[in-house]
Protein backbone atom coordinates (compact mmCIF):
# COMPACT_ATOMS: atom_id res chain seq x y z
CA UNK A 1 0.00 0.00 0.00
CA UNK A 2 1.55 3.62 -1.12
CA UNK A 3 2.23 5.69 1.85
CA UNK A 4 1.18 9.37 1.36
CA UNK A 5 3.49 12.29 1.95
CA UNK A 6 2.76 16.00 2.23
CA UNK A 7 3.34 16.81 -1.33
CA UNK A 8 0.72 14.07 -1.96
CA UNK A 9 -1.82 16.15 -0.19
CA UNK A 10 -4.33 17.55 -2.94
CA UNK A 11 -4.57 21.26 -1.27
CA UNK A 12 -0.78 21.34 -1.87
CA UNK A 13 -1.56 20.28 -5.79
CA UNK A 14 -4.24 22.79 -5.96
CA UNK A 15 -1.84 25.50 -5.04
CA UNK A 16 0.81 24.57 -7.18
CA UNK A 17 -2.11 24.14 -10.22
CA UNK A 18 -3.11 28.16 -9.24
CA UNK A 19 0.59 29.04 -9.41
CA UNK A 20 1.54 27.31 -12.75
CA UNK A 21 -2.07 28.19 -14.49
CA UNK A 22 -2.41 31.44 -13.12
CA UNK A 23 -3.97 32.93 -16.44
CA UNK A 24 -5.42 29.95 -18.10
CA UNK A 25 -9.68 28.84 -17.31
CA UNK A 26 -10.18 27.13 -14.08
CA UNK A 27 -13.78 27.11 -14.20
CA UNK A 28 -16.93 27.95 -16.47
CA UNK A 29 -20.72 28.30 -16.31
CA UNK A 30 -21.63 26.17 -19.23
CA UNK A 31 -23.35 29.45 -20.96
CA UNK A 32 -22.27 31.44 -18.13
CA UNK A 33 -19.25 33.19 -16.66
CA UNK A 34 -15.24 32.11 -16.51
CA UNK A 35 -12.67 32.62 -13.93
CA UNK A 36 -9.12 31.66 -14.34
CA UNK A 37 -7.05 30.09 -11.50
CA UNK A 38 -5.21 33.72 -10.65
CA UNK A 39 -9.26 35.31 -10.48
CA UNK A 40 -10.65 32.33 -8.39
CA UNK A 41 -7.87 32.63 -5.88
CA UNK A 42 -8.62 35.58 -5.53
CA UNK A 43 -12.21 35.29 -4.87
CA UNK A 44 -10.52 32.62 -2.06
CA UNK A 45 -8.78 35.67 -0.52
CA UNK A 46 -11.33 37.85 -0.20
CA UNK A 47 -13.65 35.09 1.25
CA UNK A 48 -11.40 34.34 3.89
CA UNK A 49 -10.43 37.92 4.78
CA UNK A 50 -13.94 38.60 5.42
CA UNK A 51 -14.83 35.44 7.44
CA UNK A 52 -12.40 35.54 10.16
CA UNK A 53 -13.12 39.35 10.56
CA UNK A 54 -16.31 38.05 11.29
CA UNK A 55 -14.45 36.01 14.02
CA UNK A 56 -14.53 32.31 12.46
CA UNK A 57 -11.64 30.90 13.43
CA UNK A 58 -9.33 27.34 11.82
CA UNK A 59 -11.98 24.33 12.38
CA UNK A 60 -15.23 26.39 11.92
CA UNK A 61 -17.77 24.77 9.68
CA UNK A 62 -19.02 26.08 6.10
CA UNK A 63 -22.36 24.75 5.21
CA UNK A 64 -22.92 24.44 1.06
CA UNK A 65 -26.41 23.72 0.36
CA UNK A 66 -26.78 24.90 -3.14
CA UNK A 67 -26.76 23.43 -6.26
CA UNK A 68 -23.32 23.66 -8.47
CA UNK A 69 -22.29 26.79 -9.31
CA UNK A 70 -18.78 29.04 -9.79
CA UNK A 71 -19.84 30.43 -6.51
CA UNK A 72 -20.17 26.89 -4.87
CA UNK A 73 -16.45 25.68 -6.07
CA UNK A 74 -15.01 29.25 -4.27
CA UNK A 75 -17.00 28.69 -1.28
CA UNK A 76 -15.99 24.93 -1.04
CA UNK A 77 -11.88 26.13 -1.98
CA UNK A 78 -12.25 28.85 0.11
CA UNK A 79 -12.83 26.74 3.50
CA UNK A 80 -10.07 24.44 2.40
CA UNK A 81 -7.37 27.27 2.19
CA UNK A 82 -8.35 29.40 4.71
CA UNK A 83 -8.60 26.51 7.53
CA UNK A 84 -12.05 25.56 7.78
CA UNK A 85 -14.07 22.69 6.92
CA UNK A 86 -16.55 22.44 4.72
CA UNK A 87 -20.29 20.77 4.95
CA UNK A 88 -21.74 19.68 2.13
CA UNK A 89 -25.58 19.44 2.01
CA UNK A 90 -28.02 17.85 -0.19
CA UNK A 91 -30.07 20.81 -1.56
CA UNK A 92 -33.02 18.26 -1.65
CA UNK A 93 -33.22 17.36 1.77
CA UNK A 94 -36.36 18.54 3.34
CA UNK A 95 -36.57 21.80 5.36
CA UNK A 96 -36.29 20.31 8.91
CA UNK A 97 -33.65 18.12 7.80
CA UNK A 98 -31.60 20.68 6.41
CA UNK A 99 -31.97 23.21 10.15
CA UNK A 100 -31.32 19.46 11.68
CA UNK A 101 -28.03 19.40 10.00
CA UNK A 102 -27.18 22.61 9.85
CA UNK A 103 -27.13 22.70 13.72
CA UNK A 104 -26.06 19.13 13.72
CA UNK A 105 -22.57 19.89 11.81
CA UNK A 106 -21.88 23.12 14.13
CA UNK A 107 -22.28 25.68 11.32
CA UNK A 108 -21.42 29.08 11.15
CA UNK A 109 -22.09 30.12 8.03
CA UNK A 110 -24.95 28.76 5.51
CA UNK A 111 -24.60 29.38 1.79
CA UNK A 112 -27.53 27.82 0.14
CA UNK A 113 -30.67 28.93 -2.37
CA UNK A 114 -32.45 32.10 -1.54
CA UNK A 115 -35.87 29.57 -2.69
CA UNK A 116 -34.49 27.23 0.56
CA UNK A 117 -33.85 29.40 2.54
CA UNK A 118 -37.45 30.78 3.00
CA UNK A 119 -38.45 27.81 3.93
CA UNK A 120 -36.06 27.69 6.62
CA UNK A 121 -36.18 29.69 10.18
CA UNK A 122 -32.87 30.88 10.80
CA UNK A 123 -33.84 31.68 14.49
CA UNK A 124 -33.80 27.37 14.50
CA UNK A 125 -30.03 27.77 13.48
CA UNK A 126 -28.71 29.33 16.87
CA UNK A 127 -24.87 29.01 15.98
CA UNK A 128 -25.33 30.65 12.17
CA UNK A 129 -23.59 33.92 11.56
CA UNK A 130 -25.01 34.40 8.05
CA UNK A 131 -26.73 32.68 5.42
CA UNK A 132 -25.94 33.83 2.00
CA UNK A 133 -27.76 33.23 -1.24
CA UNK A 134 -24.97 31.08 -3.03
CA UNK A 135 -25.70 32.37 -6.75
CA UNK A 136 -25.84 35.65 -6.01
CA UNK A 137 -23.89 36.19 -2.87
CA UNK A 138 -27.01 38.49 -1.31
CA UNK A 139 -27.05 38.46 2.05
CA UNK A 140 -30.09 36.50 3.69
CA UNK A 141 -29.82 36.64 7.12
CA UNK A 142 -27.43 37.40 9.90
CA UNK A 143 -26.05 38.16 13.44
CA UNK A 144 -23.91 40.29 15.16
CA UNK A 145 -21.82 42.55 13.01
CA UNK A 146 -21.17 39.74 10.26
CA UNK A 147 -23.00 42.36 8.06
CA UNK A 148 -20.57 45.08 8.54
CA UNK A 149 -17.63 42.92 7.43
CA UNK A 150 -18.89 41.48 4.67
CA UNK A 151 -20.43 45.09 3.27
CA UNK A 152 -16.32 45.63 3.65
CA UNK A 153 -14.61 42.85 1.53
CA UNK A 154 -13.09 45.14 -1.09
CA UNK A 155 -11.92 47.15 1.54
CA UNK A 156 -10.53 44.25 3.93
CA UNK A 157 -8.84 42.84 0.63
CA UNK A 158 -7.18 46.18 -0.16
CA UNK A 159 -5.91 46.88 3.06
CA UNK A 160 -4.37 43.00 3.33
CA UNK A 161 -3.14 43.31 -0.47
CA UNK A 162 -2.12 47.02 -1.08
CA UNK A 163 0.14 46.31 -3.81
CA UNK A 164 -2.34 43.93 -5.36
CA UNK A 165 -2.49 40.08 -5.84
CA UNK A 166 -0.23 38.07 -7.44
CA UNK A 167 0.90 33.91 -7.72
CA UNK A 168 3.60 35.27 -5.29
CA UNK A 169 0.53 35.63 -2.37
CA UNK A 170 -0.19 32.42 -2.75
CA UNK A 171 1.07 29.82 0.36
CA UNK A 172 -1.36 27.81 2.13
CA UNK A 173 -0.43 26.01 4.82
CA UNK A 174 -0.07 22.58 4.60
CA UNK A 175 -2.64 19.90 6.68
CA UNK A 176 -2.23 17.31 8.33
CA UNK A 177 -2.94 14.34 5.85
CA UNK A 178 -5.21 12.64 8.88
CA UNK A 179 -6.99 15.46 9.71
CA UNK A 180 -10.50 16.59 8.38
CA UNK A 181 -10.83 17.97 5.11
CA UNK A 182 -14.28 17.71 4.94
CA UNK A 183 -17.81 16.78 6.06
CA UNK A 184 -20.34 15.13 3.55
CA UNK A 185 -24.01 14.04 4.71
CA UNK A 186 -24.50 11.62 3.03
CA UNK A 187 -28.27 10.36 1.72
CA UNK A 188 -28.27 7.23 2.23
CA UNK A 189 -30.98 4.25 0.23
CA UNK A 190 -31.40 2.85 3.53
CA UNK A 191 -31.95 5.47 6.38
CA UNK A 192 -31.40 8.72 7.72
CA UNK A 193 -27.95 11.09 6.41
CA UNK A 194 -24.68 10.62 8.73
CA UNK A 195 -21.65 12.87 8.52
CA UNK A 196 -19.15 11.73 6.74
CA UNK A 197 -15.59 12.81 8.13
CA UNK A 198 -13.41 13.12 4.68
CA UNK A 199 -9.96 13.33 5.69
CA UNK A 200 -7.10 14.67 3.92
CA UNK A 201 -5.13 10.98 4.01
CA UNK A 202 -8.29 9.70 1.90
CA UNK A 203 -9.20 12.38 -0.40
CA UNK A 204 -5.16 12.49 -1.44
CA UNK A 205 -5.02 8.62 -1.88
CA UNK A 206 -8.27 9.00 -4.32
CA UNK A 207 -6.31 11.88 -6.53
CA UNK A 208 -2.79 9.96 -6.26
CA UNK A 209 -4.43 6.65 -8.17
CA UNK A 210 -6.42 8.81 -10.47
CA UNK A 211 -2.49 9.90 -12.07
CA UNK A 212 -2.37 6.25 -13.33
CA UNK A 213 -6.35 5.33 -13.88
CA UNK A 214 -7.83 8.19 -15.42
CA UNK A 215 -6.79 10.65 -17.99
CA UNK A 216 -6.30 13.93 -16.52
CA UNK A 217 -4.45 16.03 -18.39
CA UNK A 218 -3.00 19.63 -17.49
CA UNK A 219 -5.00 21.96 -19.57
CA UNK A 220 -7.69 19.98 -20.80
CA UNK A 221 -11.53 20.48 -20.26
CA UNK A 222 -13.52 18.46 -18.15
CA UNK A 223 -17.80 18.65 -18.71
CA UNK A 224 -19.00 18.55 -14.76
CA UNK A 225 -22.36 17.22 -14.63
CA UNK A 226 -22.70 15.46 -11.32
CA UNK A 227 -23.90 16.92 -8.08
CA UNK A 228 -20.93 18.33 -5.45
CA UNK A 229 -23.72 17.58 -3.05
CA UNK A 230 -22.25 13.76 -3.70
CA UNK A 231 -18.75 12.74 -3.64
CA UNK A 232 -18.23 11.22 -7.32
CA UNK A 233 -18.56 14.67 -8.50
CA UNK A 234 -17.22 16.78 -5.58
CA UNK A 235 -13.74 14.43 -6.04
CA UNK A 236 -13.48 13.40 -9.22
CA UNK A 237 -14.92 15.88 -11.30
CA UNK A 238 -14.18 19.28 -9.22
CA UNK A 239 -12.03 18.53 -7.21
CA UNK A 240 -9.21 16.27 -9.04
CA UNK A 241 -9.73 18.45 -12.17
CA UNK A 242 -8.92 21.55 -10.60
CA UNK A 243 -5.49 20.34 -8.68
CA UNK A 244 -4.31 18.20 -12.35
CA UNK A 245 -4.58 21.55 -13.80
CA UNK A 246 -7.57 20.99 -15.83
CA UNK A 247 -10.46 23.63 -16.94
CA UNK A 248 -13.70 23.04 -15.39
CA UNK A 249 -17.03 23.42 -17.03
CA UNK A 250 -19.94 23.12 -15.07
CA UNK A 251 -23.12 21.72 -16.40
CA UNK A 252 -25.57 24.52 -14.95
CA UNK A 253 -28.19 23.49 -16.97
CA UNK A 254 -30.26 20.55 -16.43
CA UNK A 255 -28.71 17.32 -17.25
CA UNK A 256 -30.97 16.10 -20.16
CA UNK A 257 -29.11 14.32 -23.09
CA UNK A 258 -29.60 17.64 -24.96
CA UNK A 259 -27.32 19.91 -22.84
CA UNK A 260 -24.78 17.37 -21.88
CA UNK A 261 -24.17 16.52 -25.89
CA UNK A 262 -24.19 20.60 -26.62
CA UNK A 263 -21.22 20.83 -23.91
CA UNK A 264 -19.57 17.70 -24.77
CA UNK A 265 -19.03 18.65 -28.20
CA UNK A 266 -17.93 22.30 -27.02
CA UNK A 267 -15.38 21.36 -25.18
CA UNK A 268 -14.43 17.71 -26.67
CA UNK A 269 -13.27 16.24 -23.02
CA UNK A 270 -10.92 12.98 -22.81
CA UNK A 271 -13.03 12.03 -19.95
CA UNK A 272 -16.60 12.09 -19.18
CA UNK A 273 -18.16 10.58 -16.01
CA UNK A 274 -21.70 9.52 -15.57
CA UNK A 275 -24.09 7.72 -13.47
CA UNK A 276 -25.97 4.67 -14.97
CA UNK A 277 -28.84 6.61 -15.33
CA UNK A 278 -27.68 9.60 -17.05
CA UNK A 279 -25.28 7.44 -19.38
CA UNK A 280 -28.88 5.28 -20.11
CA UNK A 281 -30.58 7.85 -21.34
CA UNK A 282 -27.21 9.31 -23.69
CA UNK A 283 -27.39 6.30 -25.41
CA UNK A 284 -31.21 6.15 -26.10
CA UNK A 285 -31.36 9.72 -27.17
CA UNK A 286 -28.46 9.31 -29.51
CA UNK A 287 -28.90 5.42 -30.22
CA UNK A 288 -32.36 4.78 -29.76
CA UNK A 289 -34.02 4.92 -32.96
CA UNK A 290 -30.90 2.28 -34.48
CA UNK A 291 -30.58 -0.23 -31.15
CA UNK A 292 -34.46 -0.18 -31.21
CA UNK A 293 -35.48 -0.97 -34.56
CA UNK A 294 -35.92 -5.31 -35.83
CA UNK A 295 -33.37 -4.60 -38.27
CA UNK A 296 -30.95 -2.87 -35.65
CA UNK A 297 -31.97 -5.18 -32.57
CA UNK A 298 -31.37 -8.38 -35.20
CA UNK A 299 -27.79 -6.99 -35.96
CA UNK A 300 -26.77 -6.55 -32.39
CA UNK A 301 -27.89 -9.64 -31.60
CA UNK A 302 -25.59 -11.01 -33.96
CA UNK A 303 -22.89 -8.32 -33.74
CA UNK A 304 -19.64 -10.62 -34.44
CA UNK A 305 -20.87 -10.71 -38.17
CA UNK A 306 -22.27 -7.23 -38.25
CA UNK A 307 -18.74 -5.54 -38.06
CA UNK A 308 -19.83 -2.23 -40.02
CA UNK A 309 -23.13 -1.74 -38.08
CA UNK A 310 -21.73 -1.82 -34.83
CA UNK A 311 -18.75 0.61 -35.75
CA UNK A 312 -21.21 3.07 -37.50
CA UNK A 313 -22.87 3.38 -33.74
CA UNK A 314 -19.50 3.87 -32.52
CA UNK A 315 -19.16 6.32 -34.37
CA UNK A 316 -22.46 8.57 -33.89
CA UNK A 317 -22.31 7.89 -30.19
CA UNK A 318 -18.59 9.24 -29.90
CA UNK A 319 -19.21 12.20 -31.62
CA UNK A 320 -22.55 12.94 -30.23
CA UNK A 321 -19.97 13.08 -27.05
CA UNK A 322 -17.45 15.71 -28.46
CA UNK A 323 -15.41 13.19 -30.93
CA UNK A 324 -12.33 12.98 -28.21
CA UNK A 325 -13.09 11.46 -25.21
CA UNK A 326 -10.50 8.54 -24.22
CA UNK A 327 -12.58 7.06 -21.21
CA UNK A 328 -16.40 7.36 -19.90
CA UNK A 329 -16.93 6.01 -16.34
CA UNK A 330 -19.92 5.00 -15.02
CA UNK A 331 -20.14 5.39 -10.92
CA UNK A 332 -22.55 5.07 -7.98
CA UNK A 333 -24.83 2.49 -9.04
CA UNK A 334 -24.70 -0.70 -10.65
CA UNK A 335 -25.18 -0.50 -14.54
CA UNK A 336 -27.38 -2.57 -16.57
CA UNK A 337 -25.70 -6.01 -17.98
CA UNK A 338 -27.70 -5.52 -21.09
CA UNK A 339 -26.54 -1.62 -21.46
CA UNK A 340 -22.57 -2.64 -21.14
CA UNK A 341 -22.93 -5.30 -22.81
CA UNK A 342 -24.01 -3.46 -25.98
CA UNK A 343 -21.32 -0.33 -24.96
CA UNK A 344 -18.52 -2.29 -24.13
CA UNK A 345 -18.59 -5.83 -26.17
CA UNK A 346 -20.57 -4.79 -29.04
CA UNK A 347 -19.71 -0.95 -29.51
CA UNK A 348 -15.96 -0.80 -28.31
CA UNK A 349 -17.01 2.33 -26.60
CA UNK A 350 -14.09 3.31 -23.79
CA UNK A 351 -16.06 2.62 -20.81
CA UNK A 352 -14.90 1.66 -17.42
CA UNK A 353 -17.00 1.10 -14.13
CA UNK A 354 -15.82 2.14 -10.60
CA UNK A 355 -17.10 1.18 -7.66
CA UNK A 356 -17.12 3.39 -4.27
CA UNK A 357 -18.53 4.75 -1.62
CA UNK A 358 -18.11 8.25 0.54
CA UNK A 359 -16.65 6.17 3.52
CA UNK A 360 -14.28 5.26 0.73
CA UNK A 361 -13.26 8.50 0.49
CA UNK A 362 -13.84 7.53 -3.25
CA UNK A 363 -12.95 4.71 -6.06
CA UNK A 364 -11.30 2.18 -4.63
CA UNK A 365 -12.21 -0.81 -7.77
CA UNK A 366 -12.09 0.37 -11.54
CA UNK A 367 -12.19 -1.66 -14.29
CA UNK A 368 -9.87 -1.01 -17.31
CA UNK A 369 -10.93 0.01 -20.55
CA UNK A 370 -10.81 -2.58 -23.13
CA UNK A 371 -10.14 -5.72 -20.59
CA UNK A 372 -13.56 -6.21 -18.52
CA UNK A 373 -15.58 -7.92 -17.42
CA UNK A 374 -19.27 -8.68 -17.72
CA UNK A 375 -20.92 -7.82 -14.26
CA UNK A 376 -17.64 -6.41 -12.78
CA UNK A 377 -17.16 -3.12 -10.62
CA UNK A 378 -14.02 -3.00 -10.96
CA UNK A 379 -10.31 -4.54 -9.37
CA UNK A 380 -9.16 -3.83 -6.82
CA UNK A 381 -6.96 -0.48 -5.99
CA UNK A 382 -4.94 -2.35 -3.37
CA UNK A 383 -2.51 0.77 -3.69
CA UNK A 384 -5.15 2.26 -0.93
CA UNK A 385 -7.26 -0.31 0.33
CA UNK A 386 -7.15 -3.82 1.49
CA UNK A 387 -10.08 -5.81 0.65
CA UNK A 388 -12.24 -9.42 2.19
CA UNK A 389 -15.22 -11.14 1.19
CA UNK A 390 -16.60 -11.94 4.10
CA UNK A 391 -18.08 -15.26 3.34
CA UNK A 392 -16.78 -18.96 3.04
CA UNK A 393 -16.17 -19.12 -0.45
CA UNK A 394 -15.71 -15.37 -1.48
CA UNK A 395 -15.70 -16.58 -5.29
CA UNK A 396 -18.98 -17.73 -5.63
CA UNK A 397 -20.62 -17.14 -2.49
CA UNK A 398 -21.64 -13.38 -1.72
CA UNK A 399 -20.22 -11.96 1.28
CA UNK A 400 -19.98 -8.25 2.58
CA UNK A 401 -17.18 -6.94 0.77
CA UNK A 402 -15.22 -5.41 4.01
CA UNK A 403 -11.83 -2.97 3.69
CA UNK A 404 -9.25 -1.63 5.15
CA UNK A 405 -6.53 1.00 4.28
CA UNK A 406 -5.64 4.84 3.81
CA UNK A 407 -8.43 5.99 1.46
CA UNK A 408 -11.12 5.21 4.78
CA UNK A 409 -13.18 7.92 6.02
CA UNK A 410 -12.88 9.33 9.69
CA UNK A 411 -16.12 7.84 11.45
CA UNK A 412 -19.44 9.58 11.36
CA UNK A 413 -19.64 13.20 12.95
CA UNK A 414 -20.40 13.04 16.38
CA UNK A 415 -22.07 9.47 16.19
CA UNK A 416 -19.60 7.37 18.11
CA UNK A 417 -21.91 4.60 18.00
CA UNK A 418 -22.73 4.29 14.33
CA UNK A 419 -18.77 4.93 13.14
CA UNK A 420 -18.33 1.60 15.97
CA UNK A 421 -20.63 -0.73 14.00
CA UNK A 422 -19.05 0.38 11.08
CA UNK A 423 -16.08 -1.88 11.98
CA UNK A 424 -15.71 -5.34 12.63
CA UNK A 425 -13.94 -6.22 15.83
CA UNK A 426 -10.57 -6.57 13.98
CA UNK A 427 -11.27 -3.19 12.55
CA UNK A 428 -12.47 -4.37 8.89
CA UNK A 429 -14.52 -1.60 7.46
CA UNK A 430 -18.56 -3.19 6.49
CA UNK A 431 -19.40 -1.21 3.31
CA UNK A 432 -22.61 -2.89 3.31
CA UNK A 433 -22.20 -4.42 -0.19
CA UNK A 434 -22.52 -7.61 -0.90
CA UNK A 435 -19.48 -9.16 -3.81
CA UNK A 436 -17.63 -12.02 -5.06
CA UNK A 437 -14.06 -11.47 -5.73
CA UNK A 438 -11.94 -13.56 -8.42
CA UNK A 439 -8.72 -14.93 -8.15
CA UNK A 440 -7.48 -11.30 -9.97
CA UNK A 441 -9.22 -9.45 -7.64
CA UNK A 442 -11.71 -8.50 -10.04
CA UNK A 443 -15.14 -7.86 -7.35
CA UNK A 444 -18.51 -8.37 -8.53
CA UNK A 445 -21.27 -6.79 -6.59
CA UNK A 446 -24.20 -8.60 -5.85
CA UNK A 447 -26.80 -6.09 -3.77
CA UNK A 448 -26.97 -4.40 -0.69
CA UNK A 449 -26.68 -6.01 2.81
CA UNK A 450 -29.84 -4.35 3.84
CA UNK A 451 -32.39 -4.97 0.74
CA UNK A 452 -31.01 -8.17 0.57
CA UNK A 453 -34.84 -10.58 0.82
CA UNK A 454 -35.59 -13.47 2.05
CA UNK A 455 -37.65 -15.72 -0.08
CA UNK A 456 -40.43 -18.06 1.98
CA UNK A 457 -37.71 -20.84 1.81
CA UNK A 458 -35.08 -19.10 2.77
CA UNK A 459 -33.24 -18.15 -0.26
CA UNK A 460 -30.98 -15.16 -0.57
CA UNK A 461 -32.63 -12.70 -2.98
CA UNK A 462 -30.90 -9.90 -4.10
CA UNK A 463 -33.67 -6.93 -5.42
CA UNK A 464 -31.36 -4.94 -7.41
CA UNK A 465 -29.83 -7.92 -9.61
CA UNK A 466 -34.14 -8.33 -10.91
CA UNK A 467 -34.84 -4.35 -11.05
CA UNK A 468 -31.44 -4.34 -13.68
CA UNK A 469 -33.52 -6.76 -15.75
CA UNK A 470 -36.86 -5.73 -15.43
CA UNK A 471 -35.74 -1.59 -16.06
CA UNK A 472 -34.64 -2.87 -19.49
CA UNK A 473 -38.27 -4.19 -20.72
CA UNK A 474 -40.82 -2.83 -22.80
CA UNK A 475 -41.82 1.08 -21.29
CA UNK A 476 -40.33 0.56 -17.84
CA UNK A 477 -38.20 3.53 -16.76
CA UNK A 478 -37.62 2.23 -13.30
CA UNK A 479 -38.15 -0.47 -11.03
CA UNK A 480 -37.83 -1.32 -7.21
CA UNK A 481 -38.29 -5.03 -6.01
CA UNK A 482 -40.61 -4.78 -2.73
CA UNK A 483 -41.50 -7.88 -0.38
CA UNK A 484 -45.47 -7.64 0.81
CA UNK A 485 -46.82 -10.67 2.78
CA UNK A 486 -43.90 -12.35 1.92
CA UNK A 487 -44.48 -12.03 -1.24
CA UNK A 488 -42.16 -9.99 -4.30
CA UNK A 489 -43.65 -6.96 -5.51
CA UNK A 490 -42.20 -4.99 -8.47
CA UNK A 491 -43.04 -0.99 -8.04
CA UNK A 492 -42.68 0.37 -11.42
CA UNK A 493 -42.64 4.05 -12.75
CA UNK A 494 -43.21 4.07 -16.90
CA UNK A 495 -41.99 5.94 -19.48
CA UNK A 496 -44.27 8.47 -19.24
CA UNK A 497 -43.58 9.67 -23.16
CA UNK A 498 -44.12 6.47 -24.41
CA UNK A 499 -47.52 5.33 -22.49
CA UNK A 500 -49.22 8.31 -23.25
CA UNK A 501 -51.31 6.68 -25.65
CA UNK A 502 -52.37 3.39 -23.69
CA UNK A 503 -55.60 3.36 -22.35
CA UNK A 504 -55.21 1.39 -18.58
CA UNK A 505 -55.94 -2.32 -20.01
CA UNK A 506 -53.07 -2.15 -22.73
CA UNK A 507 -50.91 -0.47 -20.06
CA UNK A 508 -51.47 -3.35 -17.68
CA UNK A 509 -51.25 -6.31 -20.71
CA UNK A 510 -47.39 -4.27 -21.00
CA UNK A 511 -46.49 -4.76 -17.33
CA UNK A 512 -48.21 -8.29 -16.82
CA UNK A 513 -46.34 -8.98 -20.29
CA UNK A 514 -43.22 -7.99 -18.63
CA UNK A 515 -43.72 -9.78 -15.43
CA UNK A 516 -44.00 -13.12 -17.20
CA UNK A 517 -41.06 -12.67 -19.56
CA UNK A 518 -38.97 -11.50 -16.28
CA UNK A 519 -39.52 -14.37 -14.50
CA UNK A 520 -38.73 -17.08 -17.24
CA UNK A 521 -35.13 -15.32 -17.16
CA UNK A 522 -34.75 -15.29 -13.16
CA UNK A 523 -34.82 -18.25 -9.96
CA UNK A 524 -38.25 -19.57 -9.85
CA UNK A 525 -37.69 -18.92 -5.73
CA UNK A 526 -37.60 -14.93 -6.61
CA UNK A 527 -40.65 -14.98 -9.15
CA UNK A 528 -42.38 -11.44 -8.44
CA UNK A 529 -46.17 -12.10 -7.73
CA UNK A 530 -47.56 -9.19 -8.91
CA UNK A 531 -46.75 -5.14 -9.63
CA UNK A 532 -47.97 -1.67 -8.77
CA UNK A 533 -47.55 1.48 -11.11
CA UNK A 534 -45.94 4.15 -9.93
CA UNK A 535 -46.88 7.72 -12.02
CA UNK A 536 -44.32 10.00 -9.84
CA UNK A 537 -40.10 9.06 -10.16
CA UNK A 538 -39.08 7.46 -7.01
CA UNK A 539 -37.21 10.02 -4.15
CA UNK A 540 -33.93 9.40 -4.68
CA UNK A 541 -30.48 10.15 -2.57
CA UNK A 542 -27.84 12.78 -4.55
CA UNK A 543 -25.94 9.81 -6.65
CA UNK A 544 -29.39 8.66 -7.91
CA UNK A 545 -30.14 5.58 -5.66
CA UNK A 546 -33.75 5.33 -4.94
CA UNK A 547 -34.34 5.58 -1.23
CA UNK A 548 -35.29 2.03 -0.29
CA UNK A 549 -36.34 2.48 3.03
CA UNK A 550 -39.70 5.08 2.01
CA UNK A 551 -40.94 1.98 -0.06
CA UNK A 552 -41.17 -0.86 2.40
Amino acid sequence: MHQLTQKDCFLNMFEESVKSCWDKPAVTEFRGESLSFGQLSEILERNVLVWRAAGLVAGDKIVLNAKNSINWVSIYWSAQVGGYIPVQLFNGFAPADTERLVNHSEGRILFTEKAIFNKLNFEFMPNLLAAIDCSTGELLASRGDFEEHYAKADELFRQAHPQGWSAADIDYPDRELDSTAAIMYTSGSTGNPKGVILKYMGMSANLYIARTHYRYRKGDNFVSVLPYAHLFGLLLEMTASLCFGMHVVILTVPPVPANIKAALQKYRPRMFFSVPLVLSKLVDETLGEFVNSQSGAAKLADYKNNPDFCEALHDIFMRALGGNIEMIMSGAAKLAEQAEDLLINKLHIPLTIGYGMTETSGVVTIAHVGSQKVGECGECLEEIAEFKIDSADPEHIPGELLLKGIALFGGYYKNPEATAATYTPDGWMRTGDLAVMDKDKTVFLSGRCKSMLLSENGQNIYPEEIEVILNTLNYVEESLIVSRNNKLIALIVPKAEQIANLNGEDLAHVMQSNIDKLNKEIPRYAHIAGYEICYEPFIKTPKGSIRRFMYE
